[in-house]
């Protein structure tokens, strides 16, 4: 799932539990939120709105909860890796179980956020999602070549890099890939109907 900031500022939000309960705290985070960026979703978290984990900088350990009114929705297609799970400790609200949609070891640990801020085991995790995810659907924050792969073998799905001239085979659906060698994103060209959901 893809968001991208509205224009409309924090103060325009209707919602009584952000203006009551949330808003200092998102007064001050919404400075992090750039209007008209994409943000990829890594998690949803219900608690009587829902809110969206995201990650608002490269340099961040973990990704964190902002309320979905903050964006529209560009790509609504939920990763392959998500499923439902409940969470207890997490910066919305750590009184009772909230309804969470995250990868698998976040939706079956309730104290995964926790965890994860405190524990790099858990950020290892986490990274390995984020990378995962970046790739799977077409990505505005990914620096993409212009210049594609070149199909070096249709029926064995083998690619070549224009740009350091390694090859690789792309043995996913995904709609990205990457060099594994230099590093550089393409549009997988063995995916038909790219970007458009499904």
């Amino acid at each position: 799932m893809l968001l991208k900031r509205k224009p409309a500022s924090f103060q325009a939000m209707s919602t009584t539990l952000l203006n009551n309960r949330f808003g200092e705290r998102y007064k001050r985070l919404d400075k992090y939120i750039v209007p008209g960026q994409s943000y990829l979703v890594h998690a949803i978290e219900y608690y009587q709105i829902p809110f969206a984990y995201i990650y608002t900088d490269d340099a961040e350990r973990f990704p964190y909860p902002y309320p979905l009114e903050f964006f529209e929705v560009v790509d609504a297609r939920l990763s392959k890796y998500f499923c439902f799970g409940e969470t207890l400790a997490s910066p919305v609200n750590d009184i009772a179980p909230n309804s969470l949609i995250a990868f698998r070891e976040w939706a079956e640990n309730p104290n995964f956020f926790h965890d994860l801020v405190e524990g790099k085991p858990y950020i290892k995790v986490a990274q390995t999602y984020k990378a995962k995810m970046e790739v799977e659907f077409f990505n505005p924050n990914l620096n993409i070549s212009e210049e594609p792969a070149i199909i070096l073998d249709p029926k064995m799905s083998w690619l070549f890099c224009p740009a350091c001239t390694e090859s690789w085979e792309v043995n996913t659906a995904d709609e990205l890939t990457a060099c594994p060698s230099c590093g550089v994103y393409y549009q997988n060209p063995f995916i038909k109907n790219l970007g458009e959901e499904t």
